[in-house]
This record gives structure tokens, sequence and C-alpha cells, in this order.
């Protein structure tokens, strides 16, 4: 399942193709873990439902982007 965000363009060029935050040659908008970490994208977005993605570690990555979050 593609889970498709409001957000999907990472880099704000206007261009969601070429954003691949874990460098796997599928685009985000594509892919279903984005951040390459073995868990869903659609499964660590927001986990609290506050509309926010979530982001555990505070590094201002969102969970769903970051291959490290805790």
């Amino acid at each position: 399942m593609v889970f498709c965000r409001i957000d999907e363009d990472i880099d704000g060029d206007g261009n969601p193709l070429n954003d691949d935050s874990d460098a796997d040659n599928t685009p985000n908008m594509y892919d279903d873990d984005d951040d390459g970490d073995g868990v869903l994208t659609a499964d660590e977005y927001d986990l609290n439902k506050d509309g926010i993605p979530d982001d555990s570690d505070g590094d201002g990555i969102p969970n769903y982007l970051d291959g490290d979050s805790a």
C-alpha cells in the first residue's frame, strides 16, 4: 500500500518524484517504508493521531523519514 501525504515534496522543489529519503531508488511517494528502517511509513507517520507527523527523538525529522528515530 502506498501511503500518500500532503508533504510528499520533501526538498520543496515542486517535484515529489526526486525525493527518496532512504536512497532505495523508489520515490517516497511510492515507497511503503520511506526511511528504510523496516517500519512501514503508515505505521510510524502519526501514532498519536494529532495530525502532526511524529518525531520521537526530537531531531526535527519526522519518524517516517528518520531511519534512526527512537
